[in-house]
């Protein structure tokens, strides 16, 4: 694989495939501190924030959210952003050092009641 490049700052998220470069070029122009679009992040942001549970979202870019957006997504998945997050996500479990406060997986059996 490449090299991949991490970027940290503003993503948008909206309801909508951005595809045309007029609807990037409008989006560049509203907010240029944007490096991203995204359609997903920002409902899962919402109810994790509504949950108080911590959020951080991984994204492979996928295309330039202009005329040249890929056709064929599955493609993308399969070839390149499957492999770039899973390897970011094996690193990030390896770097996660137990420590007594971490929670322990917890095993539930049902109870069975049996009449004899």
């Amino acid at each position: 694989m490449p090299a991949a490049r991490v970027h940290r700052g503003l993503v948008l998220s909206g309801d909508r495939f951005i595809r045309t470069a007029a609807d990037s070029l409008a989006l560049r122009s509203a907010l240029p501190a944007a490096l991203a679009v995204e359609m997903e992040g920002a409902a899962v942001a919402q109810v994790c924030h509504d949950y108080g549970i911590p959020f951080a979202a991984l994204r492979t870019i996928s295309d330039r959210a202009d005329d040249t957006a890929h056709v064929d997504f599955m493609s993308f998945v399969d070839t390149v952003a499957s492999r770039y997050s899973a390897a970011i996500v094996k690193a990030l479990l390896a770097s996660l050092q137990p420590s007594p406060k971490t929670p322990q997986a917890l095993i539930f059996t049902p109870r069975v009641n049996s009449c004899q």
